[in-house]
């Protein structure tokens, strides 16, 4: 759900953890829909082409799904996939992409690869706890404002910032009940006590199990806090996430069955279908401006795109003043005396402003070297559909078992994009409220599937476990998540 393909300028790189994974097919019988290039992807994603949805309007709206979902999804996205190395406009072979993210949820773009490897996270305190900035309402950064976070592509827009401000709040909140005894760990035993400081090191006779005690002390209080974050988010995914987006019965199918068409196997990979178009059905939930708190709103991205970046009645990323931080009541359902503002439906239309993107919201763009044609989100998705030689929406359709759906359903005709048709499909099918059975089978399949074959989630190592952390025992949702974190306003 990334408005961006790789990694934009304003944040700072850092070294991410573990191993990168790959890029692979979910379907790869199938053959590439026949490339027809720039010309038809401005047909349907320039400015007042079939993709417009002009402003966002009460008409377009979701009735009851929270804002704030869609800047979970990006979340998400950002924690499995990152390409950096393919270029709009030329083929290639999904065998030598690399996917710069882990093929696994385990919110490697918040931990980097730990507190040793990657320390500028971190706030140098023996517990392992995140770093954040003075003030607490912003990530930290360095004096040129630029995040100091495991993907830079979290600081891309202050929504997502924030979001990410209270997974790195509920970490050292975890850390914190951990240590006081209050919560145990997945497992359900407390962590043990901590031992007295070792003695010094030239003391005769020490043994060295005695020097390791407060080093393994606070080498496993990290390990916990960050399992059980980590498990506590990938329920999210499955039991609130996807059912939320997807049709429930098929996320049922998929949660008690397995996948039927994803198999990753021993060596896990992201499919293209779900990366380059089926998982994008996210950007057509932006709205063209929020009420981030009680005195702050903002449109997403500037009416004007060559305006001032240091303005800040827009939301691109970069540092948050206190004034201007997110309140989730108006995001989520935190409270009962503010009812939160909900996403855009999904139709295939995108909200007018992300046919026109500013030049720092547009991965390796430069100031005076942006051709308009690509700034469109749109015409860089298709383009980039495209140059993976995606099948089309109608083939994926039928191999899965599912009636295509018309031209007139359509409103185009011939073999359309993949990306295109999951949006029309959600519009056309479910009158936008959630995907229908292509993007359903494709997004679901690949976020359980990836947890399936990730040895370390909750589904592999303790599939009978259940969340400890909510209100509500057995149950977390992303409401409880800022509960917890101390986030929710």
């Amino acid at each position: 759900m990334s408005v961006s393909h790789g990694m934009p300028s304003g944040a700072l790189a850092t070294a991410a953890g573990a191993t990168s994974g790959s890029f692979g097919r979910m379907f790869p019988d199938l053959t590439p829909r026949r490339p027809t290039g720039l010309e038809e992807a401005l047909r349907f994603g320039a400015p007042g082409g079939l993709m417009d949805g002009g402003r966002t309007t009460d008409a377009q709206l979701d009735p009851e799904l929270p804002a704030g979902f869609t800047f979970f999804g990006q979340l998400v996205d950002h924690d499995l996939t990152l390409d950096v190395l393919s270029r709009l406009g030329e083929q290639d072979d999904p065998r030598r992409t690399i996917d710069f993210r882990t093929p696994r949820l385990e919110l490697d773009n918040v931990y980097g690869a730990g507190p040793v490897v990657t320390p500028q996270l971190y706030d140098g305190s023996r517990e392992g706890r995140l770093a954040l900035s003075a003030d607490g309402v912003d990530m930290a950064r360095t004096g040129q404002g630029l995040a100091l976070i495991g993907d830079p592509r979290n600081d891309e827009n202050m929504l997502l910032a924030q979001l990410h401000v209270a997974v790195i709040k509920f970490h050292n909140r975890v850390t914190d009940l951990l240590a006081a005894g209050e919560v145990t760990d997945v497992f359900g035993e407390p962590l043990p006590p901590l031992p007295p400081d070792e003695p010094p090191t030239r003391q005769p006779g020490v043994p060295l199990d005695q020097l390791l005690d407060v080093s393994n002390y606070f080498d496993a209080l990290f390990a916990s806090a960050r399992r059980l974050v980590r498990w506590h988010y990938q329920w999210i995914i499955v039991h609130e996430f996807l059912p939320h987006f997807g049709e429930p019965e098929i996320v049922r199918d998929i949660d008690e069955n397995g996948p039927r068409f994803f198999r990753p196997g021993d060596a896990p990979f992201i499919p293209l279908e779900f990366a380059a178009a089926a998982f994008r059905f996210g950007h057509a939930t932006i709205r063209s401006e929020y009420q981030v708190n009680e005195g702050f709103s903002g449109k997403i991205f500037p009416d004007d795109p060559d305006s001032d970046p240091d303005r800040r009645s827009d939301l691109r990323g970069g540092p948050v003043a206190p004034e201007n931080a997110v309140d989730w009541r108006f995001f989520f359902p935190v409270s009962k005396e503010v009812r939160p503002q909900t996403t855009r439906r999904l139709q295939a239309t995108l909200n007018t402003q992300l046919l026109d993107l500013p030049v720092s919201a547009v991965p390796g763009a430069r100031e005076g070297a942006l051709a308009r044609p690509v700034a469109s989100l749109a015409v860089r998705n298709l383009l980039r559909s495209e140059a993976v030689g995606l099948p089309s929406g109608q083939d994926v359709a039928r191999y899965i078992g599912e009636t295509p759906l018309t031209d007139r359903e359509l409103g185009t005709s011939g073999p359309v994009y993949l990306w295109y048709y999951v949006l029309k499909e959600a519009e056309a099918l479910n009158s936008g409220r959630r995907l229908g059975p292509v993007g359903t089978r494709i997004v679901a399949e690949v976020l359980i599937g990836l947890l399936d074959a990730d040895p370390e989630s909750y589904r592999s190592v303790f599939p009978r476990w259940r969340p400890t952390l909510g209100e509500r025992p057995g149950l977390f949702e992303i409401v409880d998540l800022l509960k917890v974190a101390g986030a929710a306003g």
